[in-house]
């Protein structure tokens, strides 16, 4: 069941990523009441987060390019250090009651930035630390350690917050990444050869039209694109609905959190249990569209329980859709193109979701935040049943068979733009 694990690489990086990311759980939700707290409006929430995903938006491009060119390793430990001094500025900032909007802004942008290099580069590296049959493990597993800290971070951040206060979440989101850098530096990455790059532009060049060009990513890209966009945005949202919908003080917000985590892991583990998933086209397609579906359900829960059970049931959906996305896309992409592709998805995954928040969050100030994310969730599922008719090979499509619906366009490649 955890094969991957197998892989001393893996399981160092597993590790130090499962570190980092009960931080991250522990500050998402103390940053969300805090922001919340101070302006009590919906779209600031998705002003914060926007400019931490801002600079995916507008340099995961650039991040996948450097990714397929520079030193990984040296990458990943980098990016941690700065997450890591990002977390206790904030901390102290919030400790000696000096905080304000536009710090948290400028810490957002400084870690986002950083977050548009590192994001690819983890991405693409994961495939060169396991075997091929054991990708998609590999993948389920890191679901694993993403949602389990959703189940853990959130809770312990609610208990935290109510006794002592948002900073030491944040001091223990940076301890998190202090891990995550000594995990980094102990990796032994397989070593690339050197080859000769052309400009970086003309390597961006080569990407877009390398997945423009290919049927199948083009439609996975796109899918996911229209997740993150307008689905995900639920979870920066969730501060308000939990505040001005349900009701609930902060400790009920944590345990909303925690059951998004508590369905998430349960689908990593499932992936994982199975290993290849058959028609993974198909299940990648069916679970996107529920997922919508349950966002739109989710708007109708007024008690705690109804909203804990509705999101547990996303969770489940939301992973198992990401995870056969991704994987369909792993073994599919050419290797010289991983990392702008892989980067392709990083500002589907960290920068739309953000950009949809603050569009979603305006909105709700304005019709409600159950209107806003009803619509989000009803664009989700209409678009995965179009995506679904107009790219029929998706439904018989398997993982192994990926990459034969087209063969890579070796035309795109690094010197031909």
């Amino acid at each position: 069941m955890f094969r991957a694990l197998r892989s001393r690489n893996f399981a160092l990086l597993w590790s130090g990523t499962f570190a980092a990311n009960i931080g991250i759980w522990m500050q998402t939700i103390a940053l969300g009441w805090l922001i919340y707290g101070l302006t009590n409006s919906a779209s600031w929430l998705g002003r914060v987060s926007f400019a931490g995903s801002a600079p995916s938006l507008i340099f995961g491009l650039v991040g996948g390019a450097i990714a397929d060119r520079a030193d990984r390793k040296r990458i990943l430990w980098g990016s941690a250090c700065i997450f890591a001094a990002g977390a206790f500025t904030l901390a102290f900032l919030t400790a000696t009651g000096v905080i304000e909007i536009w710090m948290v802004i400028l810490i957002s942008l400084m870690t986002g930035t950083a977050n548009a290099v590192y994001s690819p580069v983890f991405q693409a590296v994961i495939p060169t630390l396991v075997k091929a049959e054991d990708l998609m493990n590999a993948i389920s597993l890191n679901s694993i350690s993403f949602n389990g800290a959703r189940i853990l971070g959130p809770a312990l951040a609610g208990i935290i917050v109510a006794r002592f206060g948002s900073s030491w979440c944040f001091a223990l989101n940076g301890c998190g990444f202090l891990v995550m850098v000594a995990t980094a530096l102990a990796l032994d990455l397989p070593r690339r050869p050197p080859a000769s790059h052309p400009p970086l532009w003309h390597t961006l060049r080569a990407g877009i039209v390398y997945a423009r060009r290919h049927r199948l990513i083009r439609a996975l890209i796109l899918l996911t694109a229209a997740m993150s966009l307008f689905g995900f945005p639920y979870i920066v949202l969730m501060p308000a609905f939990a505040r001005s919908v349900l009701h609930l003080d902060v400790a009920g917000f944590g345990y909303l959190f925690s059951s998004v985590g508590a369905g998430a892991v349960v689908a990593g583990l499932a992936l994982a249990l199975v290993g290849e998933v058959r028609r993974t086209g198909l299940v990648a397609v069916s679970f996107a569209t529920a997922f919508g579906l349950l966002l739109v359900l989710l708007t109708t829960m007024r008690t705690l329980p109804q909203a804990m059970l509705v999101l547990a049931t996303i969770g489940y959906t939301m992973i198992t859709s990401v995870a056969t996305l991704n994987t369909l896309i792993q073994v599919t992409v050419a290797e010289e193109m991983r990392g702008r592709v892989m980067s392709m998805i990083t500002v589907c995954l960290f920068g739309l979701p953000t950009l949809g928040a603050l569009l979603l969050g305006t909105l709700g100030d304005r019709i409600g935040i159950p209107h806003a994310l009803a619509l989000g969730g009803a664009i989700v599922a209409v678009t995965a049943c179009v995506t679904l008719a107009a790219t029929p090979e998706l439904r018989g499509l398997t993982q192994r068979a990926g990459e034969r619906l087209e063969a890579p366009l070796t035309a795109a490649s690094d010197g031909s733009c």
